[in-house]
């Protein structure tokens, strides 16, 4: 079971990107619950945002649509928390487009969406956000990679550069930043199950083969997920920062080779 820790982020205000729904909403329910404001970031619909708000104290969360992959949209993300709650002190870069297949069944505007969802607005967000945090001489910025970033699977090219990129970005941050009191980290997620994985494993079949590549023979869940997030965001990691490649918080693993579904998702 995981436990919240009510207080523990009083007075703290975070931007998480990719926030409606999945890992993202997880991680929203988890940091109201500890006494924090949130600014959702997504591009699902305006009414789905606002119902999700509302499932929460009021002025506590609030719901900004955007799409990051537009520069000025995501550096948004940053103005508009700051405009919502007057600070900012917590980034998730958890927003990510992922692109079934190789890369010669993929179309460039594909490969396009998908680095500018994935590490193009992680640097435009901490571009704005950095200013803000050098000031306060504090802050903490975390992103979702992934085991596939780490290892590399085939089936997802796109998905596995982009996040193998943003492990690397994460690494040099840290040491640029925590000079400044900023420290920058990410979590590696390995089989979570979220609603899309839950309808991807329906079959018997599926769900063994996700089963047998994971250490505990289940895949993780959203709110384990955004338990080592917090941990992270927190002041009992303060002494931590650059995890995320050769050092990383890995939350579940897939082993090494296919990503178990690649051939039910893509058949060949």
């Amino acid at each position: 079971m995981v436990h919240t820790f009510p207080g523990r982020f009083n007075g703290k205000v975070v931007a998480i990107t990719g926030g409606a729904s999945g890992m993202g909403a997880a991680m929203v329910a988890r940091y109201v619950a500890e006494g924090a404001k949130v600014l959702v970031a997504d591009m699902c619909a305006e009414d789905k945002g606002q119902a999700q708000a509302a499932l929460y104290p009021k002025g506590s969360v609030y719901f900004h649509r955007v799409d990051i992959s537009d520069a000025a949209q995501a550096t948004s993300v940053v103005t508009e928390t700051i405009k919502q709650f007057g600070d900012i002190d917590i980034v998730h870069n958890n927003a990510s487009a992922v692109v079934w297949g190789p890369v010669d069944e993929m179309e460039p505007s594909q490969w396009d969406r998908c680095f500018k969802v994935g590490i193009d607005a992680p640097f435009y967000i901490t571009r704005a956000v950095v200013p803000h945090f050098k000031k306060k001489k504090a802050g903490s910025i975390i992103s979702t990679i992934s085991t596939a970033g780490l290892t590399g699977d085939k089936g997802f090219a796109c998905y596995c550069a982009v996040k193998a990129a943003l492990a690397n970005l994460t690494r040099a941050m840290a040491g640029d930043y925590a000079p400044y009191g900023i420290r920058v980290n990410a979590v590696a997620p390995g089989w979570t199950d979220t609603a899309m994985a839950a309808a991807l494993k329906a079959t018997p079949e599926i769900r063994e083969m996700v089963a047998s590549s994971t250490p505990l023979h289940r895949p993780g869940t959203p709110e384990e997920l955004a338990a080592v997030m917090m941990f992270l965001a927190s002041e009992d990691a303060s002494f931590v920062t650059g995890a995320g490649k050769s050092k990383s918080v890995i939350h579940g693993l897939i082993r090494l080779g296919s990503h178990p579904l690649r051939n039910q998702l893509n058949p060949t």
